[in-house]
Formats: C-alpha cells, sequence, structure tokens
C-alpha cells in the first residue's frame, strides 16, 4: 500500500468539510474525467490563485496531467467553495516553471525549483 492510498482520502475528506481552513490556503482539490477512460477522479495538489486563474505544478512521472493536453473541464474544492472552470497544460521553458513553482510551493528556492523544472509541468485552470 503506497502512502497516498492512506493520505489522500484523509485530505480529500479535510478539503470538503467545515475544517478545511487547516489546509486549503495552499491545497485544493481537483476533479476530472479521464480522456481515455471517463472515471472520475480527484487529487489533492498544491496550487497558487490569482484571481480566477489557478496555477497547479505536478512531476511528469504522473501521467494524469496528460488529462489536459487539450481544454478540459474541472471542478475545484478551493477554500470551501465547489467552483468549475477549464484547465490546460501550458507549454513553459525553464523559466516560467521555476516562477510557477516558487509561486506553488511556498519557501521554495530558486536553486531547488531550476532542479526540479525539468521534471515538472504546468497546468493552468481558468475558474468560471
Amino acid at each position: 500500500m503506497k502512502a497516498s492510498d492512506l493520505y489522500n482520502p484523509l485530505v480529500k475528506t479535510i478539503l470538503k468539510s467545515p475544517l478545511h481552513g487547516v489546509m486549503s490556503d495552499d491545497t485544493m482539490l481537483l476533479t476530472f474525467t479521464g480522456r481515455k477512460s471517463g472515471q472520475t477522479y480527484s487529487t489533492p495538489i498544491n496550487y497558487a490563485l490569482d484571481g480566477n486563474r489557478v496555477t497547479l505544478i505536478t512531476n511528469r512521472k504522473h501521467g494524469w496531467w496528460k488529462n489536459f493536453e487539450q481544454d478540459a473541464p474541472v471542478t475545484v474544492q478551493l477554500r470551501g467553495q465547489e467552483r468549475c472552470g477549464v484547465a490546460h497544460l501550458v507549454p513553459a521553458d525553464a523559466g516560467a516553471l521555476i516562477g510557477a513553482m516558487i509561486d506553488v510551493y511556498h519557501g521554495i528556492s530558486y536553486e531547488q525549483a531550476a532542479k526540479l523544472a525539468p521534471k515538472v509541468v504546468l497546468i493552468r485552470i481558468q475558474l468560471n
């Protein structure tokens, strides 16, 4: 059993509850439909919010980001509210990835972000 098998259900429950404030300043729940499977998936993920635009970073090894190679509808549980939007993968150079990681992962250094940049992808959500 992976650690995420225990961690993710607990985080999902907290993010959907009145206790969301303990996590929701930097973690949200992303729900989307698999492009091939048609199944609904929900995953907790760190984010940065700028107005109605949400920025996400994920490791390339996690294949779920491929669902956003084309614009795709999503639902997010964000700071205690369920909101809808459209997510898409953003082709980004190293500089853009580093900047996004610094926005999303508070406290990460430029050097750490630069080291991780080749391993991550950038996803943006435009909220309705």
